[in-house]
């Protein structure tokens, strides 16, 4: 496609943006609607897998942090983590769930798998003050350089949002992709350092770990929060950079089959 196309594409969606935030607040109240913790969920999920995964890195595989305490250093994987598991998961089943609607009503179809990643978004805010009041408590103050948290999680969130409009739609094509992402949530959560240091595995593991672009992700987190190291500006372009191509290719790829969409669903 050209770069009119894309301009169109983009301008399409620009132009319905009051939609998609009233997507994101009706899909924020459904999911915690009936649900007895309400958006305390959003606190309890990454708190029970630090519980959980805490116990068995630490006191099973011996995992050590050297000048760092532990539930800090693994809140600043799960933060990030959670986010992006939980993106993936009600994101590629979303178009299927609001086929109803689709089949009714015309709208940029990429509407409904951001809206599913927005609503993370806002569990995302929420972990991040927690993991700030966290390293407060433990350490009695904050670095300045936690403001780089910012733009590092605006960039992941650019990337999210695009990997999920691409997976929500291709699910529409492809139904087996909802067995699959499950699976590959389970296989990054160990292959990703979220709950324990990339030393850990040695030197031998160190080139494969540099491959996973989460590690950056969370290393930076780690950085900033723990040592008040400011995030690579080049890690932040780069960020950037893969997340609008990530999210221009999906819209772009969505609006090439959304006249299909209706009959898929």
């Amino acid at each position: 496609m050209g770069v009119t196309a894309v301009h169109l594409r983009l301008n399409t969606v620009w132009s319905r943006r009051w939609l998609l935030l009233q997507w994101i607040r009706r899909d924020f109240l459904v999911r915690y609607r009936q649900s007895a913790l309400g958006v305390g969920w959003a606190l309890l999920q990454p708190a029970l897998l630090l519980l959980f995964y805490g116990f068995v890195f630490v006191n099973v595989l011996h995992v050590r942090v050297p000048g760092a305490n532990y539930a800090v250093f693994a809140y600043c994987g799960l933060a990030p983590w959670t986010f992006i598991s939980n993106a993936l998961l009600w994101g590629t089943n979303s178009l299927a769930a609001s086929a109803g609607v689709i089949k009714q009503v015309y709208f940029p179809r990429e509407i409904v798998p951001l809206a599913a990643g927005g609503v993370m978004v806002v569990d995302l805010c929420i972990s991040t003050v927690v993991l700030l009041v966290l390293q407060l408590c433990v350490q009695g103050g904050l670095h300045l350089a936690v403001l780089g948290l910012i733009p590092l999680f605006a960039a992941l969130v650019l990337v999210v949002e695009g990997v999920v409009v691409f997976f929500a739609v291709f699910g529409a094509l492809v139904r087996d992709l909802r067995f699959v992402i499950p699976l590959l949530i389970q296989v990054g959560f160990v292959a990703t350092p979220v709950m324990y240091p990339t030393s850990q595995g040695g030197h031998k593991w160190s080139a494969f770990y540099s491959l996973n672009p989460l590690t950056h992700v969370i290393g930076a987190v780690r950085q900033a929060v723990l040592y008040g190291h400011w995030p690579s500006g080049i890690l932040l372009l780069a960020s950037f950079g893969i997340g609008v191509g990530v999210l221009v290719a999906a819209s772009l790829y969505c609006g090439s089959i959304e006249g299909r969409l209706p009959d898929l669903l």
